[in-house]
């Protein structure tokens, strides 16, 4: 036991070693957190670079339909007045807009025959909300229509309205679009640790197998210590990589979403629902599920790297291990919208499916218990299963060279 735990080490230092020491860890780390931090802070440089607001507008109009309106749409807040004119030009460019506070659209007003007409010259057709602007100057054109102030028609048009989350997970709107935004990009880096450390595992074997160093080290070393030392590491690396790239997002996102938050948001306001979206449990749970996930792949891509004889080869293995993974991140994608589906909590117990489905559910939705024990039962189980066949595979295809082992062979190491 104690040998079979120093080869073990012998091989997991090493490697470690190896990968921390390597150009390409490292292009990949700082690669990863400034990919992160330029996704994240893009939108904030957008908005702080000068660029129109579609919702800063150009205010026309006689001075008795400008006030009421002005006094409308800043009560509604979802358009600010930059600017007040009696008229606007026959021709209204872009020019004039950036002269006019850097608006994003004009807006004339004018009164036909007891009817409010609205005419708009937004700078932008696909991000001006025209439906936005009809709904908040509706008081005033029943004022106009009906004679009633417009102050009192707008009292009367509020409606009481309240949500009531059925799942108490959420308990608004923002926190829950948060979640899933959170959920979809932790997804997404699921998808993309797993498939880069695995096949980094993959081309360490083929490339080992290739160079016959592996006829020296299987002579000195178990199978399936190489094996599991190999995979140890690079898990190590890959789970390093992500608590980084974790860490940045954490330290980024609530900055930029308060400086995003608009001063006439909503009461819970950006920051507020993004602390709220994902709690701690779910960031361990997302490591948890990421390691197990992490673990299943990787000796699988390993036990089918050993398979070939040349590097060239990698591709015609690396097709068939990949689908997996490729149909976990769409179930995944489906266990957004819909994490109670039957197709989704079934494959909440599929190994090498589950990893992605559980973390989605537990991201956006509330989980019974015992199907995240469950499922975190059948992950490690799979992942002991998983070690055992792929050590016999592994050990056998690690010394044959020139041609694949036939299925036969394969069942034979299986069974010894």
């Amino acid at each position: 036991m104690s040998g079979a735990f120093d080869e073990l080490s012998i091989v997991f230092i090493t490697e470690l070693k190896r990968r921390v020491r390597s150009r390409l860890f490292w292009i990949a780390t700082v690669g990863g957190i400034v990919a992160i931090a330029v996704l994240i802070e893009a939108p904030a440089f957008f908005v702080s670079a000068g660029q129109s607001s579609s919702s800063n507008i150009v205010l026309a109009g006689t001075p008795a339909l400008r006030a009421p309106a002005a006094a409308l749409l800043d009560g509604a807040k979802n358009f600010d007045v930059v600017a007040r004119v009696d008229a606007l030009p026959q021709r209204v460019n872009a020019a004039y807009l950036r002269a006019h506070g850097n608006a994003g659209a004009a807006v004339a007003l004018e009164q036909r025959a007891r009817r409010l007409s609205i005419d708009t010259y937004p700078r932008d057709l696909s991000a001006f909300d025209g439906r936005q602007l009809r709904e908040d100057l509706a008081p005033l054109a029943i004022a106009i229509g009906t004679g009633l102030p417009p102050a009192r028609v707008a009292a009367t048009a509020v409606i009481a309205h309240r949500t009531h989350p059925i799942d108490q997970k959420f308990s608004d709107s923002g926190t829950a679009m948060f979640a899933h935004g959170i959920a979809f990009g932790l997804i997404f880096m699921l998808y993309l640790a797993i498939i880069l450390a695995s096949q980094g595992v993959m081309a360490s074997v083929a490339e080992e197998k290739t160079s016959r160093i592996a006829e020296i080290l299987m002579a000195t070393i178990a199978a399936r210590n190489l094996l599991a030392g190999k995979v140890l590491a690079a898990a190590v690396v890959a789970a390093v990589q992500l608590g980084l790239w974790l860490l940045t997002a954490i330290v980024l996102l609530p900055q930029v979403a308060a400086s995003l938050k608009s001063p006439s948001g909503p009461p819970s306001g950006v920051a507020g629902s993004l602390s709220l979206a994902v709690s701690p449990g779910e960031v361990l749970a997302f490591f948890v599920f990421f390691v197990l996930g992490y673990l299943q792949y990787a000796t699988i891509y390993a036990a089918a790297a050993s398979l070939i004889s040349r590097t060239e080869d990698l591709g015609s293995v690396t097709t068939p291990v990949i689908l997996p993974v490729v149909g976990a991140f769409f179930i995944a994608q489906y266990a957004l919208v819909a994490p109670d589906a039957p197709l989704v909590v079934v494959t909440t117990f599929v190994p090498f499916l589950s990893p992605f489905v559980i973390f989605t559910r537990l991201a956006i939705s509330t989980v019974p218990w015992w199907q995240t024990a469950v499922a975190a039962a059948i992950d490690a189980a799979t992942v002991v299963v998983c070690f055992w066949a792929a050590g016999k595979i592994y050990r056998v295809g690690m010394l044959l060279y020139g041609r694949l082992p036939s299925p036969r062979q394969i069942i034979a190491a299986l069974r010894t």
